[in-house]
């Protein structure tokens, strides 16, 4: 639930363009529009209004060359080229409209709106492009803030300055918004709902709850309390009442996608496959830009054995946020399952060229140096990938294998008991050949080391 009200807790304040209209302003005199000026700026409100955002750019451009210290006609092009998907241009015109009008609640919403847009992109985009992703949600946040300061009595400002304030950190300034988001509305099922992710974020998850019990009091409709108690009890492994949870929250709900996001979760954590795709294809049908579940149902339609669907799925994943690199793992593992090694090697070569201490890199080379009959290097390329993530089943299991056939049983034992803590079913040549990606050539030496090895992982006889 993460800035769930954005755009839906801030009822209060209309569309940027509707107060806007040059003729109807109340600004002082010294920045009232010139002869001229006024129709220029009404003309790019109108054009905004009918969705005609280069129309309204040029009518905006035209206002600021007559008259260039005019906050309307910047706050006017701001709301243009955000329109247009040019945000950091709209950015900045926005900071120019809120320098010259600093008592425009209006100019701060539409600049906190433009950097949080900009403070989601991948980091991986912005690094080269200017302002680090904190920076841009640092100023997101202390824009809301001087909106919640020029409409104090405003609940709903409050509730999503509770809800940003959390995004960037500021425990102690989300509780103060959100208690007070209550204070001022309280029999506002959405203050109760951000004060109760406060609470849950300080791992206060009884008055979590509590909060979450009183929006359902005040709204037995309120599918995001549904949604936040599911997710409040599947981080504390209550499945049962997680399911029950999301469940109502899809009753009442229907197209809130987090809620199918959580049953797909469930599902997984339950072994029921089919049942999670299902879930995740509904979540990426409501919420394109959901990347995580689209890796997810990538990663689901990988074990069922529709490739074609999943690398689509990774493609779209990996153009949305090219810095997730288990995407492009899964990508380059791929080529492996499909014997294309060379074209593997080569872009697991330049992960690791870019990212030298990145697990998915080392992961993948382990895996085709060991296909290349390399077990040495495969080896060491292991031992890098478990130096920074050492849970890795896969890992564990391709030591095990290669060690073995290096005639380093003991080793090859030791790897095998460690493998089979993290992954049970690893004496399987179903599970085993997954987690080390085998070919036909594998069947022989792989069936041989299960059967020399199961008696390390079967279960003691019953006395």
């Amino acid at each position: 639930m993460v800035l769930a009200s954005w755009l839906s807790s801030i009822g209060g304040l209309q569309p940027a363009w509707a107060s806007a209209k040059a003729q109807q302003t109340a600004s002082p005199a010294s920045t009232q529009p010139l002869p001229g000026v006024a129709e220029a700026i009404n003309k790019g409100f109108d054009l905004l209004a009918r969705n005609d955002a280069a129309g309204a750019e040029a009518a905006f451009r035209q206002a600021i060359d007559l008259q260039p210290e005019l906050e309307m006609a910047h706050r006017g092009l701001g709301l243009a080229l955000r329109a247009r998907g040019q945000d950091e241009a709209a950015l900045r015109e926005l900071q120019v409209a809120t320098r010259l009008d600093p008592s425009d609640a209006d100019v701060h919403y539409a600049l906190a709106m433009t950097a949080w847009a900009l403070g989601g992109q991948s980091s991986a985009s912005q690094g080269a492009r200017g302002a680090p992703v904190q920076d841009y949600r640092a100023l997101a946040a202390e824009e809301y803030r001087k909106l919640a300061a020029l409409r104090p009595q405003d609940a709903s400002v409050r509730q999503t300055l509770a809800e940003i304030d959390l995004e960037v950190g500021r425990k102690e300034e989300a509780l103060a918004a959100a208690q007070e988001a209550v204070r001022l509305a309280p029999d506002n099922p959405g203050a109760h709902m951000a004060l109760g992710q406060v609470y849950f974020a300080g791992a206060e998850e009884d008055k979590a709850e509590a909060e979450c019990e009183k929006a359902l009091k005040l709204n037995p409709k309120e599918g995001q309390a549904y949604l936040a108690l599911g997710q409040m009890r599947f981080s504390q492994r209550r499945y049962a009442q997680a399911a029950e949870n999301f469940q109502q929250a899809i009753q009442v709900s229907p197209n809130l996608a987090p809620a199918y996001a959580g049953m797909a979760r469930i599902f997984i954590q339950q072994g029921r496959s089919a049942e999670a795709r299902t879930m995740l294809e509904k979540v990426v049908a409501l919420e394109p830009q959901d990347w995580q579940s689209q890796y997810q149902l990538a990663l689901l339609l990988n074990e069922t054995g529709d490739a074609g669907g999943a690398t689509e799925l990774l493609e779209k994943v990996t153009r949305l946020h090219p810095d997730f690199l288990p995407a492009q793992e899964q990508l380059v593992m791929g080529l492996v399952r499909r014997g294309d090694l060379k074209q593997a090697s080569a872009k697991a070569d330049a992960l690791i060229a870019e990212q030298p201490q990145a697990t998915e890199g080392h992961r993948l080379l382990a895996l085709i140096l060991r296909k290349q009959h390399d077990l040495e290097g495969a080896l060491a390329e292991a031992a890098m990938a478990l130096g920074s993530e050492p849970d890795s089943a896969s890992m564990l299991a391709l030591q095990s294998i290669s060690l073995w056939e290096l005639q380093r049983k003991k080793d090859a034992l030791a790897a095998f008991r460690q493998a089979a803590k993290l992954e049970p079913k690893v004496g399987t040549p179903e599970v085993f050949c997954r987690l080390v990606v085998c070919d036909a050539r594998d069947i022989g030496v792989v069936s041989d080391f299960l059967r020399r090895t199961r008696w390390l992982i079967a279960p003691p006889p019953e006395p």
